[in-house]
């Protein structure tokens, strides 16, 4: 909750909350703040001062800061009862009454850009704790929309998870990439954290640092290509609704590449009945057809694609652990998606 607080929050603000916050135990003691006239219970610094003004002055001679007065004459009241208190005025009053600090100062680093941040930070210890916390999430999701699967075995429930979660990321780096860019032909994005541009070409410091870039670059051009002729034909004919794309994305998980039992797909059976069921209420009652097999096929058709990239998305993983022989240790990672 006070995480949440802190971002919303402008800085000014943000110091009275904090100010709030730090001086809500004190309000019972006798004693008061030199600065704010907080009522305070201990001394710190050496000095009758409160925490949240024990802070603040901490905060500010470690960051190096300067505050000007909000005023102009540097001479605003620092009583806690201000609506906002200027911290100028309050940083003048704390030195005034006799404050120090000689603990350890912050080193302060020249800021890097926000690129080369992200580049320096997309290492493969990175990476691969990213994509477990990933799997570790959705797979929360998974259980938690579809509860019944828990009745049956474990390692059943897994492989259907990880069936679903591969075809999951497909549909969905395509309706991310339609809607950030507007287009899927030129930029890919398959998460937050993965994107491809498949006119990108490397620069020569780039074919320095990573060896058989072009290998790489090309063999990434040529899967997208080929799953945008499976998928994007269909994907740019549908124009699903909301619910539409929900439904759809429910769909392709009945479609299973494994043998499973009669209790497994039982419950699939039924999961797949309540979602067509659904579907077709959304048609009759929010939009009105009485005639919906056009949609209702458009929805079987990229079911199928997708099953098709399906195959081709695990083609391409083994590919990329053959090209660049990725460390066999990593074996959630490498069993999940082989």
């Amino acid at each position: 909750m006070i995480v949440c607080i802190y971002w919303l929050l402008s800085s000014e603000l943000l110091e009275i909350f904090l100010y709030n916050l730090a001086t809500m135990d004190e309000a019972s003691s006798s004693m008061q703040c030199l600065v704010c006239t907080e009522a305070i219970n201990a001394t710190r610094f050496g000095m009758e001062v409160c925490r949240a003004c024990a802070s603040f002055f901490k905060r500010t001679k470690q960051a190096g800061k300067q505050y000007s007065c909000r005023q102009g004459h540097r001479k605003c009241s620092t009583a806690k009862d201000e609506k906002l208190v200027c911290r100028g005025c309050r940083f003048d009053k704390c030195v005034a009454v006799g404050m120090e600090y000689d603990g350890p100062m912050r080193v302060r680093r020249k800021s890097m850009p926000i690129l080369k941040r992200l580049l320096f930070n997309c290492r493969q210890d990175t990476s691969s704790e990213i994509y477990r916390i990933f799997i570790d999430e959705s797979f929360e999701f998974f259980n938690n929309v579809y509860p019944a699967l828990s009745e049956i075995a474990e390692k059943e429930r897994e492989q259907i998870f990880k069936e679903y979660l591969a075809k999951f990321c497909i549909i969905e780096n395509y309706q991310r990439s339609m809607r950030l860019w507007g287009s899927v032909t030129k930029i890919q994005t398959f998460s937050v954290t993965t994107c491809s541009d498949l006119y990108w070409k490397p620069n020569e410091e780039e074919e320095a640092v990573f060896a058989d870039v072009d290998s790489v670059v090309s063999y990434t051009k040529n899967y997208i290509e080929d799953m945008n002729g499976i998928y994007l034909p269909i994907f740019t004919r549908c124009a699903w609704t909301e619910r539409e794309y929900y439904a759809f994305m429910a769909l392709v998980m009945f479609e299973i590449d494994c043998d499973l039992s009669e209790d497994a797909q039982f419950i699939l059976e039924m999961y797949r009945r309540e979602t067509l069921e659904d579907l077709q209420l959304h048609y009759r009652n929010d939009l009105g057809l009485l005639d919906f097999s056009s949609r209702l096929g458009n929805l079987m058709t990229a079911n199928h694609a997708i099953q098709e990239c399906m195959s081709l998305f695990k083609v391409r993983v083994r590919g990329l652990y053959s090209m660049f022989d990725m460390r066999m240790a990593e074996n959630s990672i490498r069993d999940f998606y082989l």
